[in-house]
């Protein structure tokens, strides 16, 4: 279903840039550069382009928020690349006049990571899937996992993606720049989306078109992997490919004791036979508390023994069988099914996302419990956990929490969404608080990380403590790659020029 920003971008008639004017710091467009020859009032045109630069205002404004509907910053222009040449020459015309871009894939994060008032760059525009290999694919960044799913899976044999996010409609650019868990595909045996990748072609700050992998420039692969747009917009990857099974049966189980639900979902995360677990929690009061949702990938002719997978766990099991396709495009179905209900893409939804030490989750869990309301989700809204085996993660970024002894991290998010469009006045500065106050527990007590794609307002001193030890690196890729700080200012890691 397409979304109101959506449907004004599309049927609106864009309107053509030209140029910009240095000195009135405004975009051009071809009505106003014929004024301007008349008047002798220079402005620098804008290069020539495979794809289009436009100014209307249903352009702008279908780029002017993200998922969260919290912050809005209208950009001066939209970037709808035809390809990365178009990327390249657009950041080279903007480095010479200092004007702010950031590449925009779904625009899945909730606090205006994406946004900016200079140029956006629509990624979902580079949009081909280039080959399709035994073990790897290459494609443009703006494929949605969707697309790539379903192009794989009809290969002979069948293949898919190692690791999948929840929401497949997210483009491939967008989950590599922030990291890629592993929502229904992945987290147990392999690691996140960014260890996954072979190679990518980026266009750096200064305008370069680079390809990199782990032997070829890896300080820029390493840092444009997770990196949060900062040092480069990726667009291209080559991604691994993996044999996929046909069917997929998954085990529910319900839990309403915290120190229960922690117990059984420790035991499924190490049994061998089990390829995916993830868990859902609600605010006390509501039955279940929580619910374990363990899944295991087969042939139509090789079920898995129930016994084997749920044997010794408290838990009562609902089993649920599917095919692999539809069990991996659940929550799209979910969210389609929203958007036509409850105007799902103008909800606000001040989420909250963080890494926790595998050592702490029960500790965790029990005391957030205590501080959740039904007001803290929303009808709408989920707590999720995920869990992430250490061992398979290898990208210096995401930034998961120090080494404790556990073979395991967890993410855990509390995704709250507002009951309607318009929540009441104070509804949105009351979760940013929550959000703040949770995110500095979880910091100083707990040594969790934050996964940057909610609703957290963090200071410049906070991002250099995310980072950690990595924060040397990180600030000289910038500084090599992006040495105007042009790219990505919506995150505000660098705003202090440090």
């Amino acid at each position: 279903m397409i979304g109101r920003r959506e449907f004004l971008g599309a049927t609106a008639a864009a309107v053509a840039v030209v140029g910009f004017d240095p000195l009135g710091r405004v975009w051009v467009t071809e009505a106003q550069a014929a004024e301007r020859s008349s008047t002798a009032t220079p402005f620098a045109g804008a290069p020539a382009l495979d794809g289009e630069l436009v100014l209307d205002a249903s352009s702008r404004e279908a780029v002017a928020t993200d998922l969260g509907n919290i912050t809005f910053h209208t950009p001066g222009a939209v970037l709808r690349p035809g390809s990365a040449r178009d990327i390249s020459r657009m950041i080279r015309f903007c480095r010479r006049h200092g004007i702010p871009v950031s590449p925009r894939g779904q625009a899945h994060t909730t606090y205006g990571q994406g946004l900016s008032d200079g140029l956006v760059i629509e990624n979902r525009y580079l949009k081909r899937i280039h080959s399709l290999g035994p073990t790897t694919a290459e494609v443009d960044a703006g494929i949605h996992w969707m697309e790539l799913a379903k192009a794989a899976y009809a290969q002979t044999p069948r293949l898919t993606p190692p690791v999948l996010t929840g929401y497949t409609g997210l483009t491939v650019g967008g989950t590599l720049s922030v990291g890629g868990v592993g929502g229904l595909v992945g987290g147990l045996h392999t690691g996140l989306q960014v260890d996954h990748v072979r190679e990518l072609e980026v266009v750096t700050g200064t305008g370069d078109i680079e390809r990199c992998s782990r032997d070829r420039k890896p300080d820029l692969f390493e840092s444009v992997l997770g990196g949060l747009g900062q040092i480069g917009v990726i667009t291209k990857a080559v991604i691994d490919l993996v044999p996929a099974k046909q069917r997929a049966r998954s085990y529910v189980l319900g839990y309403d004791d915290t120190a229960a639900f922690a117990r059984d979902l420790r035991i499924l995360i190490e049994r061998p036979v089990v390829d995916h677990v993830y868990a859902e929690f609600v605010a006390p009061g509501t039955s279940p508390t929580y619910k374990i949702h363990a899944t295991v990938f087969h042939e139509p002719d090789q079920p898995p023994h129930d016994r084997t997978v749920i044997g010794g766990v408290s838990g009562v099991p609902e089993i649920r069988n599917t095919s692999y396709l539809e069990h991996v495009f659940t929550i799209d179905t979910l969210i389609d099914s929203l958007r036509q209900t409850a105007d799902w893409d103008r909800l606000v939804k001040p989420w909250f996302d963080v890494w926790v030490p595998g050592t702490r989750i029960e500790s965790y869990l029990a005391e957030l419990m205590t501080t959740l309301t039904p007001r803290d989700i929303g009808p709408l809204g989920a707590g999720l956990i995920y869990p992430q085996r250490r061992a398979r993660v290898h990208n210096p970024y995401p930034r998961l929490p120090r080494p404790d002894g556990s073979d395991w991290a967890f993410i855990v998010d509390v995704n709250t969404v507002s009951a309607t469009t318009r929540p009441e006045p104070g509804f949105v500065d009351e979760m940013l608080a929550r959000n703040k106050r949770l995110y500095a527990r979880t910091r100083d007590h707990h040594k969790g990380t934050l996964y940057p794609i909610g609703s957290v307002p963090l200071t410049e001193e906070d991002w250099r403590g995310h980072f950690g030890d990595k924060w040397p690196a990180f600030r000289a890729a910038k500084r090599r790659y992006d040495p105007d700080q042009l790219l990505a200012r919506g995150q505000n890691i660098f705003r202090d020029g440090r």
